[in-house]
């Protein structure tokens, strides 16, 4: 039986990709888990910080509710290597934890460009 449980996830400008999921793990690590604290290897670590601010680079910071700067190819190449990070992450920790991947995949809308052309006009 594993001994922390934890989602995996990446929370807009948090700096953290694991959530404690249980009192133990909570107690231990606090409710956002600092990887860096976790004794990862530095490839696992450095590529948990590459995510965390290639998946910032996807919102629109001065108005969140208006598209960002993706495309549906950049959601999935980025959707890919957090899944490729997750399987790292769950061999690095090893048994003592119970990891679940709670990664929403990212996506965009396929007309986004068409849209911003001419917004008024736009049809499916």
């Amino acid at each position: 039986m594993a001994t922390f449980a934890a989602r995996y996830f990446y929370d807009w400008g948090s700096g953290r990709c694991l959530w404690s999921s249980n009192e133990r793990t909570r107690d231990a690590f606090d409710y956002a888990i600092d990887h860096h604290a976790l004794g990862l290897p530095a490839d696992v670590v450095l590529e948990l910080d590459r995510l965390e601010a290639w998946r910032n680079s996807a919102l629109n910071w001065e108005s969140p509710v208006e598209p960002g700067p993706w495309r549906e190819t950049e959601c999935r190449e980025f959707n890919e290597a957090a899944a490729m990070a997750f399987a790292c992450l769950r061999e690095s920790l090893g048994p003592d934890w119970d990891l679940v991947d709670s990664c929403d995949p990212l996506h965009e809308d396929p007309d986004l460009d068409r849209y911003l052309v001419d917004p008024s006009s736009f049809r499916r």
